[in-house]
């Protein structure tokens, strides 16, 4: 627990510095229906007991723990290496936010160019950016780049999408008024087959948000016809065991960083990454960190590409919220460079084999079924003869296993769904504790939906 020293009299001259008359005055902006209505009920304890006190009410919090997690829809469980923990932590890293100056900043810009590197390897494209701010404001500002692109102001986007990519791309388009355009799914999969119109680009995610892959060709073909740029939103992880989408015609590829060693902590900070190909560089929003020689030959970096509003004139920047996670890119970097290419290619068939192998398990032995029969990679969804809700309750609550994340949530038609995600960190140990669980719930589900 970190000592903060602020007497009454620092806290009055803060406040005055900054022309605050409370403290109250700096949560203006928040709504007063969130804000607490009163002081937390702190108890009044010496440090010691304080500090047990606080870690007895931490200890509440259901973590997430290996081996019972196989919950993923966008956000995954994966092992960070102890030496990514202990490097991250030293002090020139995490106390730099952006590397403005290159002649103090040459650790930190060489990191970046790396970052950029692994991208561009990853998704066989030319050029990345410096990081994003996650992945679905990175689809955000692809759009955007699109639509300065092209000068139109309609985009494409499938019903497959995650719902929460979706929703930031409405909040970022509705404002410059371009129309998204929803393409309809059929059985899992977006259909790229339905009736071409001028657009500034088409979106494929793959995998999508039900675990299934896409056919990024036929994306390609759908937004060859619209005269359109194709944007990609891909798995870090997957793109080690599949066809990058520079590879089959994407124009530029974005994502979320996440799976490359960052762990969860409560949904974020995380870091986006945005790589293009090279006729787009002089659109893409960010940064981009570049190597060079100085005049006595010796190696560098520098900032060679800043379009952010802070950096040039406001009406000619790409974006105004591309802040550079680069301590989360950073960690990613560091994750990449450990794991090399091998490692990755392990990583990845093994979060795919143990998937399949639950999946298989669970047909053959709960009663349940797949509700696409479409290839996937580490997530897919399940149908079952329940509410998923009243599964994943007694997942949770009875066998202490956080089984995956309710499609109902989605919708009512997918109320009997469930999105269930396997990573390295599942053992087989943990999918056997996974099918005996399930076949115990639906058992006695179904038991009680006789009875009744």
């Amino acid at each position: 627990m970190a000592y903060t020293p602020h007497t009454e009299r620092d806290i009055a001259t803060m406040l005055d510095a900054i022309g605050a008359k409370s403290i109250d005055d700096l949560f203006a902006d928040v709504p007063e229906r969130i804000r607490l209505a009163q002081a937390p009920d702190i108890p009044s304890l010496d440090e010691y007991a304080l500090t047990r006190w606080f870690e007895t009410a931490a200890a509440e919090n259901r973590t997430a723990q290996p081996g019972r997690l196989f919950l993923g829809a966008g956000a995954y469980s994966h092992y960070t290496p102890a030496a990514v923990k202990n490097l991250i932590d030293r002090g020139e890293f995490v106390t730099c936010y952006t590397p403005y100056q290159a002649e103090v900043s040459q650790g930190t810009l060489q990191a970046i160019y790396e970052f950029q590197s692994h991208i561009c390897a990853l998704t066989g494209l030319e050029v990345a950016n410096a990081s994003m701010y996650d992945g679905a404001t990175a689809l955000a500002e692809a759009l955007t780049l699109a639509v300065r692109h092209t000068n139109r102001n309609l985009v494409c986007l499938p019903e497959t999408l995650h719902p929460h990519y979706l929703a930031v791309c409405e909040t970022f388009l509705r404002e410059i008024d371009v129309e998204i355009r929803l393409l309809a799914s059929k059985d899992g999969e977006a259909d790229y087959g339905a009736e071409a119109r001028e657009a500034a680009a088409v979106v494929v995610q793959t995998p999508n948000f039900h675990g299934v892959l896409e056919d990024g060709t036929a994306a390609r073909r759908f937004a060859d016809a619209c005269g359109a740029l194709l944007v990609a939103v891909c798995n870090p992880t997957a793109l080690a065991v599949l066809s990058p989408p520079g590879e089959w015609g994407a124009d530029i590829a974005v994502g979320e960083a996440q799976p490359l060693g960052i762990p969860l902590q409560y949904g974020g900070p995380y870091a986006g990454y945005f790589s293009c190909t090279q006729k787009l560089v002089r659109k893409m929003p960010g940064r981009i960190s570049g190597k060079t020689t100085d005049a006595e030959g010796r190696e560098g970096y520098v900032l060679t590409l800043q379009t952010r509003e802070q950096h040039i004139r406001r009406e000619r920047a790409t974006s105004n919220i591309c802040t550079n996670q680069g301590l989360f890119a950073l960690m990613a970097t560091m994750y990449l460079t450990f794991a090399g290419k091998r490692g990755l290619v392990e990583v990845a068939e093994t979060c795919a084999a143990r998937a399949h192998a639950l999946a298989g398990r669970l047909v053959a032995e709960t009663g349940a079924s797949m509700k696409h029969d479409k290839p996937f990679f580490h997530e897919f969804a399940l149908a079952l003869p329940v509410r998923a809700a009243d599964f994943l309750r007694a997942m949770r609550d009875d066998h202490d296993i956080v089984a995956g994340f309710d499609l109902g949530r989605t919708g009512a038609a997918n109320e009997r769904d469930v999105l269930v995600c396997t990573t390295e960190l599942n053992t087989p140990a943990d999918i056997d504790a996974y099918v005996a669980a399930a076949k115990s719930v639906l058992a006695g589900n179904l038991a009680g939906a006789a009875r009744s």
